[in-house]
């Protein structure tokens, strides 16, 4: 969970958000909940922020929503509540197992210790083998007081009818771009892409799938590691020769990497026409920026649709990009 968000604070999913509310108005949010959408859209930071609401003193003061601040709610944040245990799948293993499962039942045969509730979230609880599914459905089957239990997944499918049905089903639909924008913007990951326009941010979101988890954490990751990168060898073009040109175009034109090639290198030229701003250029020369601009956009389209040469690609824009720089190669 790459943050936690009190529900007041929660962009998007407004029908989602409104139904739980409306659960804790009539004070009994259900046993069991299922949340099930696409991955990767915020089901868990939703979880939390209702498991926050629910525990929270101050609830009634803020609207129905957590206030964030009391010491329940850093503690669902922070995952070291008392009440509240989690469960995915283990390190090193593939599913979640009956073992794990079946602690839950001893879980919640307990009386609270500081909350009104007992919670359990169960992410992605379409990983759950047969043995650990069976033993959730007799916990369905007879839950315990006080208890409730959400199942996140984005293969609601997969998990057994009988435990689909003894659930409150909540779908999640994607976001739209603009609020994952906003999401971006406001989140840590913000201060990582601050200096990237709409166009670069829409990039981002299409190269990670419109899963804004999965974007947070390469954002977290290996973004700031790459830009940095990029920016330092894309700093030496101007004196590189054709074989340091080619070596770099070799590196870059991986898979993993290319991918993110439209954002690394629209950050690089948004810098460099900013500086050209803030000098005195030349109309030809600020001409000769903006056309290279546009080449770059349309190279790395027809790599994308054409399915071209990633490195042959890299390789004539990066030798452009060097001699519009005065190299010699």
């Amino acid at each position: 969970m790459h943050s936690c968000p009190t529900l007041e604070q929660i962009i998007g999913h407004a029908t989602v958000l409104a139904n739980l509310q409306r659960a804790m108005d009539n004070h009994h949010p259900g046993h069991a909940h299922l949340f099930f959408g696409p991955p990767g859209i915020g089901k868990a930071t939703v979880a939390a922020a209702f498991v926050q609401a629910l525990f929270c003193p101050q609830r009634e003061r803020h609207g129905g929503s957590g206030c964030g601040q009391c010491p329940p709610c850093r503690k669902v944040a922070s995952g070291n509540h008392g009440d509240l245990v989690s469960v995915t799948v283990l390190e090193g293993k593939t599913r979640i197992g009956v073992d794990q499962v079946r602690q839950l039942a001893g879980f919640f045969s307990l009386t609270p210790m500081e909350a009104p509730w007992k919670v359990a979230i169960v992410d992605d609880a379409a990983e759950m083998n047969e043995a650990a599914a069976n033993a959730l459905l007799k916990t369905l089957e007879e839950p315990p007081a006080r208890s409730l239990l959400i199942l996140i997944t984005h293969q609601a499918g997969r998990l057994l009818p009988t435990i689909r049905s003894r659930c409150l089903k909540t779908r999640f639909t994607p976001l739209t771009q603009s609020e994952m924008q906003q999401i971006l913007r406001q989140h840590a990951a913000g201060k990582t892409f601050a200096q990237l326009d709409d166009q670069a941010l829409q990039q981002i979101i299409a190269i990670g799938g419109h899963q804004l988890g999965r974007i947070l954490t390469f954002s977290q990751g290996e973004w700031p590691q790459w830009q940095e990168k990029f920016q330092q060898e894309m700093s030496t073009l101007p004196t590189a020769t054709l074989a340091q040109i080619l070596r770099m175009a070799e590196q870059w034109s991986v898979a993993e990497k290319f991918v993110w090639m439209p954002v690394l290198l629209r950050t690089w030229m948004q810098s460099r026409l900013h500086r050209h701003c803030h000098t005195t250029p030349t109309r030809d020369n600020m001409a000769s920026w903006l056309k290279m601009t546009q080449t770059i956009d349309s190279l790395l389209h027809q790599a994308s649709s054409l399915n071209l040469n990633r490195r042959l690609v890299l390789e004539s824009i990066l030798i452009r990009l060097a001699r519009l720089q005065g190299a010699a190669c």
